[in-house]
Protein backbone atom coordinates (compact mmCIF):
# COMPACT_ATOMS: atom_id res chain seq x y z
CA UNK A 1 0.00 0.00 0.00
CA UNK A 2 1.66 3.21 -1.17
CA UNK A 3 1.02 6.15 1.11
CA UNK A 4 1.98 9.80 1.11
CA UNK A 5 1.01 12.78 3.29
CA UNK A 6 -1.71 13.56 0.74
CA UNK A 7 -3.29 10.09 0.89
CA UNK A 8 -2.64 9.22 4.54
CA UNK A 9 -5.93 8.64 6.46
CA UNK A 10 -6.89 11.67 8.53
CA UNK A 11 -8.05 9.56 11.48
CA UNK A 12 -4.84 7.54 11.97
CA UNK A 13 -1.91 9.01 13.90
CA UNK A 14 1.64 7.84 14.61
CA UNK A 15 3.13 7.94 18.11
CA UNK A 16 6.88 7.54 18.71
CA UNK A 17 8.13 7.31 22.32
CA UNK A 18 11.76 8.41 22.47
CA UNK A 19 14.56 8.42 25.00
CA UNK A 20 18.06 9.57 24.00
CA UNK A 21 17.19 8.65 20.41
CA UNK A 22 18.10 11.74 18.39
CA UNK A 23 20.82 9.81 16.52
CA UNK A 24 18.19 7.46 15.06
CA UNK A 25 15.28 9.91 14.88
CA UNK A 26 17.30 12.10 12.53
CA UNK A 27 16.90 9.35 9.93
CA UNK A 28 13.55 7.90 11.02
CA UNK A 29 11.47 11.08 11.11
CA UNK A 30 12.14 12.19 7.50
CA UNK A 31 11.24 8.67 6.35
CA UNK A 32 7.99 8.72 8.35
CA UNK A 33 7.12 12.14 6.95
CA UNK A 34 7.31 10.77 3.43
CA UNK A 35 4.14 8.82 4.29
CA UNK A 36 2.46 10.70 7.14
CA UNK A 37 1.60 14.41 7.54
CA UNK A 38 3.73 16.05 10.25
CA UNK A 39 0.60 17.11 12.14
CA UNK A 40 -0.31 13.43 12.55
CA UNK A 41 3.03 12.37 14.03
CA UNK A 42 3.67 12.75 17.76
CA UNK A 43 7.06 12.22 19.41
CA UNK A 44 7.00 11.85 23.19
CA UNK A 45 10.42 12.69 24.60
CA UNK A 46 10.74 10.73 27.85
CA UNK A 47 13.23 12.98 29.62
CA UNK A 48 16.04 12.92 27.07
CA UNK A 49 19.07 15.17 27.39
CA UNK A 50 19.98 15.00 23.69
CA UNK A 51 18.69 17.06 20.75
CA UNK A 52 15.36 15.27 20.32
CA UNK A 53 13.34 18.44 20.94
CA UNK A 54 15.34 20.50 18.48
CA UNK A 55 15.03 17.79 15.84
CA UNK A 56 11.26 17.61 16.25
CA UNK A 57 11.00 21.38 15.95
CA UNK A 58 12.88 21.29 12.65
CA UNK A 59 10.67 18.58 11.18
CA UNK A 60 7.41 20.09 12.42
CA UNK A 61 6.01 17.01 14.14
CA UNK A 62 3.95 17.26 17.29
CA UNK A 63 6.27 17.15 20.31
CA UNK A 64 5.56 16.36 23.97
CA UNK A 65 8.23 16.19 26.65
CA UNK A 66 8.49 14.53 30.06
CA UNK A 67 10.85 16.47 32.29
CA UNK A 68 12.08 13.21 33.82
CA UNK A 69 12.46 9.72 32.40
CA UNK A 70 9.28 7.84 33.32
CA UNK A 71 9.42 4.78 31.08
CA UNK A 72 8.11 3.68 27.70
CA UNK A 73 4.65 2.87 29.03
CA UNK A 74 4.27 6.34 30.49
CA UNK A 75 5.48 7.91 27.24
CA UNK A 76 2.96 5.92 25.23
CA UNK A 77 0.16 6.82 27.65
CA UNK A 78 1.02 10.51 27.24
CA UNK A 79 1.00 10.16 23.46
CA UNK A 80 -2.33 8.35 23.52
CA UNK A 81 -3.90 11.11 25.61
CA UNK A 82 -2.64 13.84 23.27
CA UNK A 83 -3.74 12.08 20.09
CA UNK A 84 -7.13 10.94 21.35
CA UNK A 85 -7.86 14.63 21.92
CA UNK A 86 -7.24 15.07 18.18
CA UNK A 87 -10.12 12.71 17.36
CA UNK A 88 -7.85 9.84 16.36
CA UNK A 89 -9.60 6.69 15.18
CA UNK A 90 -6.42 4.66 15.60
CA UNK A 91 -2.82 5.20 16.71
CA UNK A 92 0.20 3.39 15.29
CA UNK A 93 3.20 3.15 17.61
CA UNK A 94 6.79 2.90 16.39
CA UNK A 95 10.01 2.61 18.38
CA UNK A 96 12.46 5.48 17.97
CA UNK A 97 15.54 3.29 17.50
CA UNK A 98 15.03 2.74 13.77
CA UNK A 99 14.15 -0.95 14.00
CA UNK A 100 10.73 -0.51 12.41
CA UNK A 101 10.48 -0.21 8.63
CA UNK A 102 8.38 2.76 7.52
CA UNK A 103 7.08 0.91 4.46
CA UNK A 104 5.09 -1.34 6.79
CA UNK A 105 2.91 1.54 8.00
CA UNK A 106 0.59 0.85 5.08
CA UNK A 107 0.06 -2.72 6.26
CA UNK A 108 -1.41 -1.46 9.54
CA UNK A 109 -3.63 1.03 7.73
CA UNK A 110 -4.94 -1.65 5.40
CA UNK A 111 -5.53 -4.13 8.24
CA UNK A 112 -7.51 -1.55 10.22
CA UNK A 113 -9.63 -0.69 7.20
CA UNK A 114 -10.40 -4.39 6.71
CA UNK A 115 -11.02 -5.02 10.43
CA UNK A 116 -12.26 -1.82 12.13
CA UNK A 117 -13.32 -3.84 15.18
CA UNK A 118 -9.63 -4.47 16.03
CA UNK A 119 -8.47 -3.60 19.53
CA UNK A 120 -4.74 -4.06 18.92
CA UNK A 121 -2.92 -5.13 15.77
CA UNK A 122 0.68 -6.08 16.59
CA UNK A 123 3.64 -6.48 14.32
CA UNK A 124 4.80 -10.07 14.00
CA UNK A 125 8.52 -10.51 13.37
CA UNK A 126 10.33 -13.55 11.99
CA UNK A 127 12.33 -15.00 14.86
CA UNK A 128 14.41 -17.56 13.01
CA UNK A 129 15.81 -15.83 9.92
CA UNK A 130 15.68 -12.15 10.77
CA UNK A 131 18.93 -11.64 12.65
CA UNK A 132 17.15 -11.33 16.00
CA UNK A 133 19.70 -12.02 18.77
CA UNK A 134 19.29 -15.44 20.39
CA UNK A 135 18.59 -13.94 23.83
CA UNK A 136 15.67 -12.03 22.35
CA UNK A 137 14.36 -15.07 20.51
CA UNK A 138 14.28 -17.03 23.78
CA UNK A 139 12.70 -14.27 25.87
CA UNK A 140 10.17 -13.34 23.20
CA UNK A 141 9.14 -16.95 22.64
CA UNK A 142 8.64 -17.42 26.38
CA UNK A 143 6.69 -14.20 26.93
CA UNK A 144 4.57 -14.72 23.81
CA UNK A 145 3.56 -18.22 24.92
CA UNK A 146 2.67 -16.99 28.40
CA UNK A 147 0.58 -14.13 27.03
CA UNK A 148 -1.16 -16.47 24.60
CA UNK A 149 -2.17 -18.62 27.58
CA UNK A 150 -3.30 -15.62 29.64
CA UNK A 151 -5.18 -13.89 26.81
CA UNK A 152 -6.81 -17.05 25.49
CA UNK A 153 -6.00 -16.02 21.90
CA UNK A 154 -2.74 -16.21 19.91
CA UNK A 155 -0.11 -13.59 20.75
CA UNK A 156 2.70 -14.52 18.33
CA UNK A 157 5.04 -11.61 19.16
CA UNK A 158 4.42 -10.10 22.57
CA UNK A 159 7.32 -7.63 22.55
CA UNK A 160 7.00 -5.93 19.17
CA UNK A 161 6.44 -2.20 19.67
CA UNK A 162 5.18 -1.71 16.11
CA UNK A 163 1.43 -1.74 16.69
CA UNK A 164 -1.92 -0.20 15.87
CA UNK A 165 -4.31 0.59 18.71
CA UNK A 166 -7.92 1.48 18.02
CA UNK A 167 -9.16 4.61 19.74
CA UNK A 168 -12.26 2.75 20.88
CA UNK A 169 -10.09 0.31 22.80
CA UNK A 170 -7.77 2.97 24.25
CA UNK A 171 -10.73 4.97 25.55
CA UNK A 172 -12.00 1.87 27.39
CA UNK A 173 -8.90 1.32 29.57
CA UNK A 174 -6.52 3.01 31.97
CA UNK A 175 -2.81 2.36 31.46
CA UNK A 176 -1.12 1.70 34.81
CA UNK A 177 2.30 0.22 33.96
CA UNK A 178 4.85 3.00 33.27
CA UNK A 179 7.59 0.86 31.75
CA UNK A 180 7.97 -1.91 29.16
CA UNK A 181 5.35 -4.19 30.76
CA UNK A 182 2.71 -1.71 29.58
CA UNK A 183 2.71 -3.33 26.14
CA UNK A 184 1.72 -6.63 27.75
CA UNK A 185 -0.77 -4.96 30.10
CA UNK A 186 -2.79 -3.59 27.19
CA UNK A 187 -2.89 -6.98 25.43
CA UNK A 188 -4.30 -8.57 28.58
CA UNK A 189 -6.87 -5.80 28.96
CA UNK A 190 -7.93 -5.98 25.32
CA UNK A 191 -8.47 -9.73 25.58
CA UNK A 192 -10.31 -9.33 28.87
CA UNK A 193 -12.69 -6.78 27.34
CA UNK A 194 -13.26 -8.85 24.20
CA UNK A 195 -11.42 -6.63 21.72
CA UNK A 196 -9.95 -8.66 18.82
CA UNK A 197 -6.16 -9.04 18.87
CA UNK A 198 -4.62 -9.33 15.43
CA UNK A 199 -1.10 -9.42 14.03
CA UNK A 200 0.59 -8.75 10.71
CA UNK A 201 4.08 -9.70 9.51
CA UNK A 202 6.55 -6.81 9.67
CA UNK A 203 10.17 -6.30 8.77
CA UNK A 204 12.62 -5.41 11.53
CA UNK A 205 16.18 -4.10 11.52
CA UNK A 206 18.26 -5.21 14.49
CA UNK A 207 21.04 -3.20 16.07
CA UNK A 208 23.51 -4.30 18.69
CA UNK A 209 22.39 -3.58 22.22
CA UNK A 210 18.82 -2.54 21.36
CA UNK A 211 16.49 -4.55 23.58
CA UNK A 212 13.91 -4.06 26.30
CA UNK A 213 13.94 -7.69 27.42
CA UNK A 214 17.38 -9.07 26.75
CA UNK A 215 18.48 -10.63 30.02
CA UNK A 216 17.17 -13.26 32.42
CA UNK A 217 16.52 -10.78 35.24
CA UNK A 218 14.37 -8.56 32.96
CA UNK A 219 12.38 -11.56 31.77
CA UNK A 220 11.77 -12.72 35.33
CA UNK A 221 10.64 -9.20 36.29
CA UNK A 222 8.29 -9.22 33.31
CA UNK A 223 6.79 -12.56 34.34
CA UNK A 224 6.21 -11.34 37.89
CA UNK A 225 4.62 -8.07 36.76
CA UNK A 226 2.40 -9.60 34.07
CA UNK A 227 1.21 -12.42 36.33
CA UNK A 228 0.20 -9.74 38.82
CA UNK A 229 -1.77 -7.84 36.16
CA UNK A 230 -3.46 -11.03 34.93
CA UNK A 231 -4.50 -12.13 38.41
CA UNK A 232 -5.78 -8.65 39.23
CA UNK A 233 -7.89 -8.54 36.05
CA UNK A 234 -9.33 -11.98 36.76
CA UNK A 235 -10.38 -10.90 40.24
CA UNK A 236 -11.82 -7.52 39.32
CA UNK A 237 -13.00 -8.00 35.75
CA UNK A 238 -11.89 -4.40 35.19
CA UNK A 239 -10.08 -2.90 32.25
Amino acid sequence: MNLSPDTWPRDIFVCIPAYQASSTLVTLLPEVLEAVPAAQVCVVDDGSTDSTGELCSRTGVRFVRHEENRGKGAALATGFTVLLEQSAGAIITMDADGQHVVDDLGLFVEEFRLHPDTGICSGRRKFGKSGMPLSRVISNTLTSRLLTMMCGVPVPDSQCGYRLYSARFLRSITVTCPRFTMESEVLLKAARLGFPLRSIPVQTLYFKGASHIAHLTDTLQWIKAVLGIWLSLRKSGAG
